[in-house]
């Protein structure tokens, strides 16, 4: 397996990781893994797919595919806690000057 392939198994699993911390409202595991991943794909080069044996880009393909799916799921529940802040952060009494 080339380098570009374990790279991108380690975002889907980052991915997966983030998922499970957004199903847990773990909100500072999803941060923390969100992270990770930032920086994982951060490092990846603009030429990986072309840089990719031709067999190993069908793998490739369905392995961004995972974590776009992952991603599809933890937005809503993104959105949701973001409301939820909101909410808290309009019921908190002004700061004291």
């Amino acid at each position: 397996m080339s380098a570009g392939l374990s790279a991108l198994e380690q975002l889907l699993a980052y991915s997966e990781a983030m998922l499970g911390a957004a199903e847990n409202k773990d909100w500072p595991a999803l941060a923390r893994h969100e992270a990770e991943r930032r920086a994982l794909a951060d490092s990846l080069p603009d030429t990986l797919s072309a840089e990719l044996p031709a067999e190993e880009q069908q793998r490739a393909r369905a392995l961004i595919e995972g974590s776009l799916r992952c991603d599809a799921v933890i937005q809503p529940r993104l959105a949701r806690r973001m409301d939820e802040l909101r909410v808290l952060l309009r019921a908190a009494p002004p700061a004291a000057k």
